[in-house]
């Protein structure tokens, strides 16, 4: 697969490093990890090496479920990793909390945004991490163009742009505080911890 050929060969994207980056500043020893939507691994391997106990992948692609499993095998690190092929939303109820969730780049491709920030968000105990794209006109009119790409080429494929004030608002709302907010174009990259006395 591309992206497993391309961490092999250079390592985490800019996104995946930002991200990793923001989370290396807190205390990762012994934690655990939900990985939505989590591709081939790579947040699992990078933070599993940084003292993450152990990590679960879910993920609603069987491409991406197997090279996660390989790339888990390849680091000696698939005891510590359990793999779910299903869409998070259909499974949530089955997964127990973990004390980190990320969500790389999964949001653009839901519809139903605010369901998936709500089930994911009470799965996490301390921190919430996600990657999601620019929201302004511009990533409006080329996410249009997308989607008539997609529409020629017969793809059923659709990627969505969601309010990243609304976003913002219902992670707060369900009891966290941001500590980590940067940019790379067309990317937005965002860390949240849990605000102690709330109760959810």
């Amino acid at each position: 697969m591309k992206n497993l050929k391309h961490y092999n060969k250079k390592g985490p994207n800019k996104t995946t490093i930002q991200l990793l980056n923001a989370l290396e500043q807190e205390n990762l020893t012994g934690l655990s990890l939900l990985d939505i939507g989590g591709g081939v691994g790579v947040i699992q391997i990078e933070l599993l090496k940084k003292g993450v106990s152990q990590a679960t992948d879910v993920d609603a692609s069987q491409a991406y479920i197997t090279a996660a499993r390989q790339l888990a095998k390849q680091e000696n690190l698939d005891e510590k990793t359990r793999h779910i092929y299903a869409d998070f939303i259909d499974c949530h109820q089955d997964i127990e909390k973990h004390d980190i969730v990320t969500l790389e780049k999964v949001v653009c491709c839901y519809p139903q945004v605010e369901d998936l920030i709500r089930h994911s968000t009470a799965k996490s105990e301390k921190y919430y991490g996600l990657v999601y794209p620019l929201d302004g006109a511009v990533a409006k009119a080329v996410n249009k163009m997308a989607h008539l790409y997609f529409k020629i080429t017969k793809n059923p494929f659709r990627t969505q742009i969601h309010s990243e004030k609304m976003m913002d608002k219902l992670i707060r709302q369900n009891g966290f505080q941001r500590i980590y907010y940067s940019m790379a174009f067309p990317w937005k990259i965002a860390l949240y911890k849990r605000v102690k006395h709330f109760k959810n």
